[in-house]
């Protein structure tokens, strides 16, 4: 009797546990959690900083079973003030269950909605919560997140444009326009609403990681590179402010130092699917196949909507001449984005490895109507109009003219592209031409990589084009990856 009594006890005291708001049964490295309480965060019971109630941050360390560092947080908080964001869209489901006038509980419901892209229930969220209460700043301003999430770029500056009415020094409101702006291809105009942030709050490590973003984007690598530095100066424990600083050495090709900044944002988060997405691509351009694939892998493993990562593990399979992967991982893509043009360029290219020549050219077509300027599509097909095995897909006046295009775009650095040109020209017949630029694209192409344009040169000597060999990889023509 007394064992069963002992029993029943342990069940009731876990039912009320349960129930309390911030309970957790367990939360893990890599874990989205939505914070459930404004708390300070503390240092050696110092408060060094502070959370807030609706916040959704990752966490990135546990201790003792009972305490949590956050991704971006200085400072350490009880893990009962967390909850997994399936448990926290419960808690405030149950809060506006209990009083349907919450205007806060319906916003930081509508905010994990939008982290699980259910951007039609956030929005309606969102709303309830403005008709309630239309004073606060930051709901409008994340129904401008929102809106930008879905495409809605004017609805999205219309609403943090609202928030910013209420409140000029809204610094979170400047920050989110300027992620607008930038999401618009508008760099130089999101720096400058970023420059705003940073000047209401020039202690945020995020305003700076997303005006080094803009700045990159913007050719303005040394700015960039000293606010990415500036993000690690305020909290060194964000993974974001290091795969910057990797992708600033990948634009310099400086693929060592680019590595090493990709490990620390790994050892910061080693379930972090982007941190991981990111070191498989520098993986990948070191020639490391099959470490850049066990870390796409993991990437996919622990975010499979990550389109990034199933791009990326394509293009390390078209390196290996698995095609029929690659092509698999495009399709897995274009479920997620929807049609866009690098992937349809990118699987022409697996296509064409396979020697589905007819699929291929349809891929690329697709991609330029997509994209008419892009330089990697117009680069890819002017390859493929040269090179193709089979003379019925060769087409050498229009692979000059796109390759030209092209080359015109991305100026007369890449080597890739002017090989491309020398490709078109030996196809024409004109071998001096070929020759010429071929001479340009050995010169230029790393060391690693030379042995290949080389032996197009020595082809084009012999007045010979060149074509590629159906079931491999053929030539300059990789897929495009995207580092983040």
């Amino acid at each position: 009797m007394r064992q069963i009594q002992i029993i029943l006890r342990a069940i009731l005291l876990t039912v009320v546990l349960l129930s309390l708001p911030g309970f957790v049964c367990a939360q893990n490295i890599g874990d989205r959690v939505c914070v459930t309480a404004t708390y300070p965060t503390k240092i050696k019971n110092k408060k060094v900083g502070q959370v807030f109630e609706g916040g959704i941050h990752t966490i990135i360390e546990v201790r003792l079973g009972k305490w949590c560092a956050l991704e971006g947080v200085n400072g350490w908080l009880p893990l009962e003030y967390v909850m997994n964001l399936s448990d926290a869209e419960a808690y405030y489901s149950d809060r506006i269950k209990t009083n349907e006038r919450d205007f806060a509980a319906y916003a930081h419901r509508g905010m994990i909605y939008r982290e699980n892209e259910k951007f039609s229930q956030a929005i309606a969220d969102l709303d309830s919560s403005v008709r309630i209460n239309p004073e606060i700043p930051g709901t409008f301003s994340n129904r401008g997140i929102v809106y930008n999430a879905m495409g809605q770029r004017q609805l999205a500056v219309n609403n943090i444009n609202k928030a910013l009415e209420l409140n000029k020094g809204y610094a979170d409101a400047w920050f989110n326009l300027g992620n607008v702006l930038y999401a618009a291809g508008a760099h130089k105009e999101a720096i400058k609403s970023f420059d705003k942030a940073v000047e209401i709050k020039p202690r945020n490590p995020w305003y700076f990681i997303n005006r080094a973003s803009a700045k990159h984007d913007a050719g303005l690598i040394d700015e960039a590179e000293e606010d990415y530095a500036e993000s690690i100066r305020i909290n060194k424990r964000i993974s974001d402010s290091y795969i910057g600083m990797s992708n600033i050495h990948l634009s310099r090709n400086d693929l060592e130092k680019a590595l090493e900044q990709a490990e620390k944002a790994v050892d910061i988060q080693s379930k972090n699917a982007e941190a991981l997405n990111h070191r498989g691509w520098v993986l990948y351009k070191l020639g490391k196949l099959d470490d850049a694939l066990y870390d796409l892998d993991r990437a996919i493993r622990y975010a499979p909507r990550l389109s990034l990562a199933y791009n990326n593990r394509a293009v390390c399979y078209v390196a290996r001449n698995e095609f029929e992967n690659a092509i698999v991982d495009y399709e897995r893509c274009l479920d997620l984005t929807g049609e866009n043009p690098t992937t349809f360029s990118n699987r022409a290219v697996a296509y064409e490895g396979q020697g589905e020549y007819k699929k291929a050219i349809e891929d690329f077509e697709k991609a330029l109507e997509l994209g008419p300027n892009a330089p990697e599509t117009l680069n890819g097909l002017a390859w493929f109009l040269a090179v193709c095995p089979e003379e019925d897909f060769r087409d050498g006046k229009r692979s000059l003219e796109l390759a030209e295009k092209a080359f015109k775009i991305s100026g007369d650095k890449d080597w890739n592209f002017i090989d491309t040109v020398a490709a078109s020209h030996a196809e024409n017949g004109d071998f001096e031409k070929a020759i010429e630029f071929q001479k340009k694209a050995v010169k230029l192409a790393p060391e690693g990589e030379k042995e290949g344009y080389q032996s197009r040169l020595s082809l084009y000597e012999s007045k010979k084009p060149f074509r590629s060999d159906k079931g491999k990889s053929s030539g300059n023509q990789q897929p495009l990856g995207i580092a983040n």
